[in-house]
């Protein structure tokens, strides 16, 4: 049995909005999308608020169930008006500890 959240699709050329950090968001139509990153293009200039590195959401409007899927991720990259985005980005970085059977 199909879960409905497995019928989610968007297309290329799909409305989207940027989330910057400062809680602005920005209209942007869909470039691309993969399991790791997307390209959007804004639809005005890339503005002075959105820079390389900073975090970001993005969601995309699923216009059939009339909902929205939401992700988080870094741009890594912005031109002339389009933002790239990875969502593969990692907030902490775990370290791995050596235990000994002996530790007091």
């Amino acid at each position: 049995m199909k879960n409905e959240s497995d019928n989610f699709s968007i297309s290329r050329g799909s409305h989207c909005l940027l989330m910057g950090l400062d809680g602005v968001t920005y209209q942007a139509l869909l470039g691309n999308l993969s399991l790791t990153g997307a390209l959007i293009k804004l639809n005005d200039d890339v503005p002075n608020g959105l820079h390389v590195g900073e975090m970001c959401g993005l969601m995309l409007n699923d216009k059939t169930k009339l909902s929205s899927e939401k992700f988080t991720g870094r741009i890594v990259e912005l031109d002339s008006g389009s933002v790239g985005i990875s969502f593969n980005h990692q907030e902490h970085q775990h370290k791995k500890h050596k235990y000994s059977a002996n530790q007091n």
